[in-house]
């Protein structure tokens, strides 16, 4: 795992493209159904009001279609998504395409769960070559 600095330069110019990257996976999660898109407008707006959170600056509690149109607009520059408003809409898609696309602009990424399983093993293995070593390192000074 790599640690972020506060003052690393990185690469700024990966910014300047970072919302309508974030618009473009949106859109490919939603789909272009648009019975679709009104179920996940409903999906969104439960997951939402379960959380106790406002996906928009006013006082609605909910979005509409065209809200969720709006935020999926490629030349859109006014309608911007919160950070609650995608996480809510990777929830209820299922996708995290979104969120790794915010992740990768600081060098990160999404780990899924068979990466975690992956992960593990890999560590499991190169501690047990660790312990063979270690082993024939032992039986040398018998």
């Amino acid at each position: 795992m790599r640690q972020c600095s506060l003052f690393d330069g990185g690469n700024d110019s990966a910014l300047a493209g970072l919302v309508p990257a974030v618009r473009a996976a949106m859109n490919v999660a939603a789909g272009q159904d648009e019975d679709g898109r009104k179920r996940l407008v409903d999906r969104i707006n439960q997951i939402a009001a379960s959380a106790g959170i406002r996906l928009t600056a006013g006082n609605t509690r909910a979005i509409s279609k065209d809200t969720l149109d709006k935020w999926l607009a490629p030349g859109d520059r006014d309608h911007t998504p919160s950070l609650l408003a995608v996480v809510a809409f990777c929830r209820a898609t299922g996708d995290a395409g979104a969120l790794r696309v915010l992740l990768r602009a600081m060098g990160l990424d999404v780990m899924t769960e068979e990466d975690r399983r992956l992960r593990d093993y890999g560590r499991a293995c190169l501690e047990e070559r660790a312990a063979r070593k270690r082993k024939r390192q032992l039986e040398g000074d018998i």
